[in-house]
């Protein structure tokens, strides 16, 4: 990404304008991004969901591109964009115009580069937590495996669940990908791996009231 994200926009948007065929189909945040990432687009860097800080700033410059192009849509007539971070697409404006609202306070937060700069890593790291609480409702703990929940310890250096808090998982995450960043040497493979366990078991443990403490 451009060390200044303003920057992008217009080439972002310019992109996403001809990807009206992927739209009317449907496509999550995290592939429209993996398509992004790759040639021959390359907008997004190979690190951009590496952890909480580039992850949020990935999906803030994407939605608000998005947004943007919601508006161009409209206004050609062409559909209404919905967008939601599970699922995004094109539907028919007749349709879509049933639930549009008017004031809306998502196009509103994203539209606003200063919430992009004045968000903080706490409050990133709230964000975040409230989106896998509420993914918590749909999303049953079964759906992690013991083996997953394992390999995530595993690779944080962690024996087991005893005594975990989201406290001492971030700080042994924190630790470990200073240690393996690539910026600092270290490997991507490992670095993404760290992130991914990470993710995992703080999804796990804020859908699990024992745990999150």
């Amino acid at each position: 990404m451009p060390s200044s994200p303003h920057a992008l926009q217009d080439v972002l948007i310019d992109i996403l304008d001809t990807m009206q065929t992927q739209f009317a189909d449907g496509i999550s945040e995290y592939d429209l991004i993996s398509v992004l990432q790759k040639p021959p687009y390359a907008l997004f860097d190979e690190d951009a969901l590496r952890d909480s800080i580039t992850l949020f700033e990935t999906h803030f410059v994407l939605f608000n591109a998005l947004y943007q192009l919601r508006v161009q849509w409209r206004t050609e007539g062409i559909g209404e964009l919905i967008i939601g971070p599970t699922n995004i697409y094109l539907s028919d404006i007749a349709i879509a115009a049933r639930g549009i609202e008017l004031d809306d306070p998502l196009a509103r937060y994203y539209l606003d580069w200063a919430n992009l700069h004045d968000t903080t890593p706490e409050d990133v790291e709230n964000l975040l937590d409230s989106f896998w609480q509420k993914m918590g409702a749909t999303h049953s703990l079964n759906s992690f495996s013991q083996q997953d929940i394992q390999d995530a310890l595993n690779c944080l250096a962690f024996e087991s669940l005893e005594g975990l808090t989201l406290l001492k998982l971030k700080q042994q995450y924190r630790r470990l990908q200073h240690l393996n960043h690539p910026d600092k040497g270290g490997c991507t493979e490992q670095s993404k791996a760290l992130t991914h366990a990470y993710s995992q078991l703080r999804k796990y443990m804020l859908n699990n009231d024992n745990s999150a403490s």
